[in-house]
């Protein structure tokens, strides 16, 4: 029943329809549309220069799949993060959460899930296989204009079993997958897969599993992983609360951990 209200939360979300009250708790709320919007100083003093527009999110086709939820880059470069969602779960919506951060970060893809969610058109799972994901996630960059990966790899963001799933692709290519953002996996984050990571953000909401993210955190650390806890407040599983703010600081911490 849990997965049902949160799918109708989210279905809303994405059609810009208000959920009803018992569906609400499960629904990534849309970022306000000038939230994290960057000021900028003009150039010269005395010389005006128009506000950058806010970071929109565009739906791209991708051939022989559903199709992929993009944030581009400040420079409209693509992107070299991957967002990925939970158990019936649409990924735009999501996505709809931290535009700024992903913009000012280069950009995010996200991919829904390989399989259907019953009847729920707009909802998908994801199959557990670390091939089929990556064969997806480079088909949806491949639509989003991305020839080949940079040379520091991509990050992958994953949220519940997306988290998971996260896990076993950095395990199967960690040299292509280097950095992570486990958002709340349904079980605690395997050490021994990720002993190899070059840096790992340890995320939960408030209300959801902040013991376990914490204590993933301190066994990264003590198997000298470079890692870090961040909570999103007042949210529970399948949320996203001050999305702009918390992927902000995921990703700058990420960004300062440097290249080998």
């Amino acid at each position: 029943m849990r997965w049902i209200l949160a799918s109708f939360a989210l279905l809303a979300a994405c059609r810009g329809s208000s959920p009803p009250p018992s569906a609400r708790p499960n629904t990534p709320p849309p970022a306000p549309s000038d939230a994290g919007v960057r000021a900028t100083a003009p150039p010269d003093a005395g010389v005006a220069v128009a506000p950058e527009a806010p970071a929109g999110v565009e739906r791209i086709a991708v051939p022989k799949d559903s199709p992929a939820s993009i944030v581009r880059g400040p420079d409209g470069v693509a992107p070299h993060i991957v967002f990925m969602p939970g158990l019936c779960s649409n990924a735009y919506a999501y996505l709809l959460s931290f535009p700024e951060a992903a913009r000012a970060h280069g950009g995010v893809v996200a991919i829904d899930g390989d399989q259907a969610c019953g009847d729920l058109k707009d909802f998908h799972s994801f199959s557990w296989s670390a091939t089929l994901q990556r064969k997806r996630v480079e088909a949806a960059l491949a639509a989003a204009g991305v020839g080949k990966a940079p040379g520091e790899g991509f990050t992958l963001v994953g949220y519940s079993a997306g988290a998971s799933i996260a896990e076993l692709m950095h395990q199967r290519w960690p040299d292509l997958f280097r950095r992570l953002v486990l958002i709340a996996p349904p079980a605690d984050p395997s050490i021994d897969r990720l002993r190899t990571a070059r840096a790992v953000v340890s995320m939960s909401c408030s209300l959801d599993v902040p013991y376990r993210m914490k204590q993933a955190t301190r066994s990264l650390s003590a198997a000298h992983v470079a890692s870090i806890y961040l909570e999103m407040p007042k949210c529970t599983h399948g949320q996203i609360a001050d999305g702009e703010r918390v992927f902000d600081e995921a990703f700058d911490w990420l960004d300062a951990q440097g290249v080998d």
